[in-house]
């Protein structure tokens, strides 16, 4: 099911002019969009919603396609752990199989009406963020 913050998304979207896709998958329904920013490139961003009510989570799901190495773990983590602090609403976490997600909270409560511009937003300073954070991950990947 196809849920109506999605769909409101996709519509503005779709007004836009960015190119995007919509799905569902276990519960979900998404709005998938891909891009490239200055520095950080084919980065997919997604736009979960699990109800009619605007309720959406914003998502890179694999930053960069990387793979982290076991031994850069722990460096990686204190990295990220920095820019948690840096960047109050994006969360950037690691996961066991070495993939980094990010996670980008809208922070309050927004009306269906206005959630497409909001998501919008949202979406062109997340890109910001993620072209600032991405040499600093890799510096901290490559300087070992």
């Amino acid at each position: 099911m196809i849920y109506r913050s999605t769909q409101e998304i996709s519509n503005y979207f779709t007004m836009r002019e960015i190119k995007h896709r919509i799905d569902e998958a276990n519960g979900l329904s998404y709005v998938e969009t891909g891009v490239n920013g200055k520095v950080v490139k084919n980065v997919i961003i997604r736009f979960f919603s699990r109800s009619d009510a605007n309720d959406v989570d914003i998502r890179v799901l694999n930053l960069g396609m990387l793979a982290v190495p076991e031994e850069r773990k722990a460096d990686l983590l204190v990295t990220l752990n920095e820019l948690n602090c840096k960047y109050r609403f994006v969360k950037f976490s690691l996961y066991s199989d070495g993939s980094i997600t990010v996670s980008y909270d809208i922070g309050t409560a927004v009306s269906l009406d206005d959630l497409g511009e909001v998501c919008r937003e949202m979406f062109i300073r997340l890109i910001s963020i993620l072209d600032e954070v991405y040499p600093v991950i890799m510096k901290t990947l490559w300087a070992g």
